[in-house]
């Protein structure tokens, strides 16, 4: 980039610090004083409000607190080269701010943050373009990039969660095994495996979980934000940036790969309690070696990451010519009155505010929109109670409530289970998320289309698995299995899929006013183990056809049967 032009005039300055003490209080107007969604479910926030409120309760967003002071620092450090930049308006702005602006108004209508995190980066794009021109924005754009990492990125979490606990699970149980450690990986869990010498059972030295602190992500975005700002302050080059930024991914990993290395050898020599703790009323109490060996998380990483840092520092070097070459003149850029575009531009945000504080924002939380007693009979089928499990309780949001049972005839089996979900927004997840960490191997999915009483057919996932083990005379078998899920919601509605439960969920909650409470309905139907190479084709298709029989019984009454609003 050239030198910028001279300084400009007094006036000019002046010029330009009020019109960006105008646009930077727009931004702080929408981002920390203006009330803008339910965080807590008690009274309206700021989003500033709600990430601190989510940083407290879960300490994995800590970084998100670091982003806006660093983004000032950046800016600060280029105070110089700003304040000799005129200010050349561009109205491509404009329609930034309208979309950014509508964005704003549809998350606070909904309560939800997401669409609010993304306005503030249109909204900031767009003040910079209207009050400043094009070549602010090149100024600008790693700071305002920058930005992203504020947001707590809690749906991109929970996606990439559980295939790095697979991921992190293969990787450990492949090395031990490797290097003589016998251990046996089922799902995310590594256990010690049998020792018929010694009479051990499978799991007996110690049963190991790659949780979601082990499994990378909750290092891999602060990780991405680090790497990030290290490569901008150090490396010269975009594409040397991107290799640094990119290697945060495979370092997360490695350093939980290393984590999950240390917990089992500590497992394994000193006992299960010394290296992980102790389980205290289904809540886990960590040990000091657990906690010192999620230090070796960051450590790894870093020390990764600053390595891959020095190799493309040197190999920049060598590239960068030996005599600095004569500075090429800056371009002469005219600047132009802010004025009017800085009028628009606080006229767009101050519309957009009055349309929210005009609009009714009233949160209803649906009545349940089936009943959680399920039947003790069913047909020819009985049936046992599964009520919610300790783990469960603590893992799932407050307010969840769950309804299962296990029916069971001689020929067919079917775990039903309705999940519930409570105040708080996407707070069901789907059922591939933890499956996996069962020790399922996903092997189909596919949507289906049934009638189960209801006026409309029902769409629902298709979900086929299996798993394989090995039994007391050493043969694998296997166990298939299948799933079906769907969604109900409030007035009927129904949804197919996690994604289009999310969809409907905002849609309706714009458009019908409609807040809905949904409900996740699972059955999972375990086909007869099999040995490999005599498997029955149509196993799964008998087991299908039963399963829709079943759920047209069961359906039906827990929904004529639930709470009305």
């Amino acid at each position: 980039m050239s030198s910028p032009p001279p300084l400009p005039s007094p006036n000019a300055s002046r010029q330009a610090t009020i019109v960006w003490s105008i646009g930077g209080f727009l931004v702080f107007l929408l981002t920390v004083l203006w009330p803008y969604q339910h965080w807590e479910f008690e009274s309206r926030s700021s989003i500033v409000m709600g990430i601190v409120n989510k940083a407290a309760a879960d300490s994995e967003w800590y970084y998100c607190l670091a982003v806006a002071p660093i983004v000032g620092w950046l800016i600060w450090r280029m105070r110089d080269d700003l304040r000799r930049l005129p200010l050349r308006v561009s109205w491509f702005g404009a329609p930034l701010l309208v979309v950014g602006m509508v964005c704003y108004w549809a998350g606070y209508k909904v309560d939800t943050g997401y669409p609010g995190f993304m306005a503030v980066q249109l909204v900031t794009l767009g003040l910079i373009l209207m009050l400043g021109g094009w070549h602010w924005v090149k100024w600008l754009v790693f700071p305002w990039a920058f930005l992203v990492f504020m947001w707590p990125m809690v749906p991109l979490e929970t996606r990439l969660a559980f295939p790095l606990r697979i991921l992190t699970a293969k990787a450990s149980s492949g090395f031990l095994n490797l290097v003589g450690l016998d251990v046996v990986r089922d799902g995310t869990g590594i256990h010690s495996a049998a020792d018929a010498a010694r009479g051990l059972a499978q799991g007996a030295e110690f049963k190991l979980d790659v949780d979601e602190p082990c499994s990378g992500i909750r290092s891999l975005f602060s990780l991405l934000m680090i790497s990030a700002l290290y490569g901008w302050l150090m490396l010269k080059t975009w594409g040397a940036r991107t290799v640094l930024f990119a290697s945060a991914i495979p370092l997360a990993v490695l350093g939980n790969f290393v984590r999950m290395i240390l917990l089992t050898l500590g497992s394994k020599w000193f006992g299960v309690e010394f290296a992980v703790g102790r389980n205290i009323a289904g809540q886990q109490e960590m040990s000091a070696f657990h906690t010192l060996a999620g230090f070796a998380v960051f450590g790894v990483a870093l020390a990764g990451m600053f390595a891959i840092a020095t190799i493309l520092e040197k190999r920049e070097s060598k590239k960068r010519p030996q005599s600095p070459e004569a500075p090429r003149p800056a371009p002469v850029i005219v600047g132009k009155s802010p004025w009017l575009p800085l009028a628009v531009s606080v006229l767009i945000c101050g519309v957009g505010l009055a349309f929210c504080a005009v609009t009714d924002t009233t949160y209803r939380v649906g009545a349940p929109p089936i009943s959680l007693d399920l039947p003790e009979r069913l047909g020819n089928f009985e049936s046992q109670d599964m009520p919610m499990m300790a783990v469960e309780r603590q893992n799932l949001n407050e307010g969840v409530q769950i309804g299962r049972r296990f029916y069971f005839t001689r020929e067919r089996a079917v775990l039903a289970s309705v999940v519930l979900s409570g105040p708080v927004k996407r707070s069901l997840h789907e059922p591939q998320i933890c499956l996996p960490g069962q020790g399922w191997v996903i092997s189909g999915k596919s949507f289906i289309e049934f009638d189960c009483g209801l006026p409309q057919p029902v769409q629902a996932t298709l979900l086929t698995m299996h798993r394989d083990v090995q039994n007391a005379a050493g043969a694998v078998v296997r166990t298939k299995a299948l799933n079906v899920y769907w969604y109900q919601g409030s007035q009927g509605r129904t949804a197919s899929s996690y994604d289009e439960h999310v969809g409907y969920s905002y849609a309706d909650a714009l458009l019908r006013n409609i807040d809905h409470r949904w409900a996740l309905l699972s059955f999972f139907a375990p086909l007869k183990d099999q040995a490999l190479g005599s498997m029955d084709p149509y196993a799964e298709l008998n087991a299908l056809e039963d399963m829709k029989v079943f759920m047209r019984e069961f359906v039906p009454p827990l929904l004529e049967a639930a709470p009305k609003d």
